[in-house]
């Protein structure tokens, strides 16, 4: 009777021990885009083009009036980036990447993550990230980047 009871006891520990959570949505986008920005700081680029769906498009805030349609050729354009970033340092991090003003919105599986980036005097530059969730986990669809003069412009906080 005792051994019973202890068989019954122990299969019963597990599963009224807590159970780890599993992560949020909103954490497991935070983390896909803290790797990316942190591939991108360091110019990890196996690390960064794997942050990006096959199919993603990108729009680049100045110098590249196109959009890139697909991984050739907005890794085309990266890879001239990531070389001209590299030029002026000589080992990561090679920038410092801090999104502000940060807000994700999920929708079932896509996010879309908004932030401002104060890297360029008398610029505002605001980015849009629309990631997708895949098999292989959160994965960039699109990034939209731009600036705008901030003469004139007024910030709310």
């Amino acid at each position: 009777m005792i051994t019973r009871l202890a068989l019954a006891l122990a299969l019963l520990v597990p599963t009224t021990l807590p159970q780890p959570r599993p992560a949020s949505v909103e954490s497991q986008v935070k983390d896909a885009l803290a790797k990316f920005i942190r591939a991108f700081d360091d110019l990890d680029w196996e690390s960064f083009r794997m942050s990006f769906d096959d199919n993603a498009t990108v729009f680049y805030p100045r110098a590249v009036p196109e959009r890139a349609n697909g991984r050739a050729e907005f890794e085309k354009t990266f890879k001239t980036v990531f070389d001209q970033i590299r030029s002026s340092k000589t080992a990561p991090p090679y920038m410092d990447i801090q999104p502000k003003k940060l807000r994700i919105q999920v929708f079932r599986n896509v996010a879309i993550v908004t932030f401002h980036l104060h890297d360029r005097a008398a610029f505002l530059n605001r980015r849009t990230i629309v990631l997708s969730k895949t098999r292989n986990g959160w994965k960039i669809v699109h990034l939209h980047a731009s600036e705008i003069p901030l003469s004139g412009v007024r910030l709310h906080p």
